[in-house]
């Protein structure tokens, strides 16, 4: 691939690649302008992102073919989608598969570091170093992050699992644990790619409804995936913390640890409260 004339460093191209094509957006043409339907907010801003760069997913085809226009060569390329492995609050990520003009089959993923980092092939470890720094810089500002990975996959090896995949998809007992299982057998080895970060943008006076709600003795809890640090600073943007609280962070794993964190906090409290 090239933009402007200039063939891109790989990671770079296969970094605006992964944007473009790792998701379950429909794209419509009406009256020549290009619109996205997406079911997630981030999907759209990623995909967005690569169409910024210079990489628009413009359609799925009758064939299944994802196509992606480059504008600065002016030219298309379709790649068969061959696979749309989704995301769950569990596996914390998705992947697509797909093949290329150049007949390769690629299995694109993003996710949760948590999730993606375990997944990658050895060898890496100055490039997994870097990232947890771009991570942890992204997560103090507030940000949600992702890590983008993928692989080639053998032909001959994604038949076979492609076969597993499908009698999976089609059972009538734990169809979804049947799926993530064979899902972890081709979710593996993969090269990092990068990572990204999505401001999540409040929408308007979240933080006066949660302080009022507050103030009415209502106690507020938040389920989130994100990063403790963009927790935090999301847990403040929206008042459900403030400056006058004491914060305690539990991020043990171990029942036994998490237990004497618990204690701790509390003669933590006991301490302040006299």
């Amino acid at each position: 691939m090239e933009f402007n004339g200039a063939s891109l460093n790989p990671y770079l191209e296969n970094f605006i690649n992964i944007l473009a094509l790792a998701h379950t957006i429909i794209a419509e043409d009406k009256n020549g302008v290009l619109f996205y339907n997406a079911s997630s907010p981030d999907e759209l801003a990623l995909t967005n992102a690569a169409r910024h760069f210079g990489l628009t997913f413009t359609e799925r085809d009758e064939d299944n073919n994802m196509v992606i226009h480059n504008k600065f060569t002016n030219k298309s390329a379709k790649y068969r989608l061959l696979n749309v492995i989704e995301f769950t609050s569990a596996r914390k990520r998705m992947s697509i598969i797909v093949k290329g003009p150049d007949g390769k089959i690629i299995i694109m993923t993003k996710g949760a570091d948590s999730h993606i980092i375990p997944r990658l092939a050895e060898g890496q470890d100055v490039l997994i170093k870097t990232t947890e720094r771009y991570l942890q810089t992204y997560a103090e500002d507030g940000l949600r992050t992702l890590i983008l990975a993928q692989k080639e996959v053998d032909p001959e090896y994604y038949d076979n699992w492609s076969r597993q995949y499908n009698e999976a998809q089609v059972s009538m007992v734990d169809r979804q644990a049947k799926m993530d299982e064979v899902s972890e057998k081709i979710e593996l080895d993969f090269t990092l790619i990068g990572s990204t970060a999505i401001e999540d943008k409040l929408q308007e006076e979240v933080g006066e409804v949660i302080q009022h709600i507050k103030e009415a003795n209502v106690k507020v809890w938040v389920l989130t995936g994100d990063k403790i640090e963009t927790a935090i600073n999301i847990g403040y943007s929206c008042r459900l913390l403030d400056n006058e609280m004491e914060i305690f962070i539990i991020d043990e794993s171990k029942t036994s640890k998490i237990y004497k964190q618990l204690l701790d906090f509390n003669n933590q409290c006991s301490q302040l409260d006299q």
